[in-house]
């Protein structure tokens, strides 16, 4: 895992940011462009300072979502059928 900057003021890149997370900065300018994540903007680029990176892994400690299961329609028919 790479190493957070030794400067705690650094702006860092949402790429910096989703190797550091093991997210996709992808996602997470997506996320910040749609105002959901906290960062800081300088034209076309997207940077985050230590207090976006630690709101970040907050947001992402509490929207835990299981995973979804899937479904066979044949499956669905069956229970349709039982009841």
């Amino acid at each position: 895992m790479p190493e957070p900057p030794a400067d705690p003021d650094a702006l860092l890149t949402a790429e910096e940011v989703g190797e550091l997370l093991q997210l996709s900065p992808r996602t997470l300018k997506a996320q910040a462009a749609a105002g959901v994540l906290p960062h800081h903007r300088f034209g076309k680029d997207y940077r985050l300072g230590r207090a976006d990176v630690s709101e970040i892994v907050r947001l992402g400690a509490t929207e835990v979502k299981p995973p979804r299961r899937r479904v066979s329609v044949a499956d669905v028919a069956q229970d349709f059928r039982a009841a």
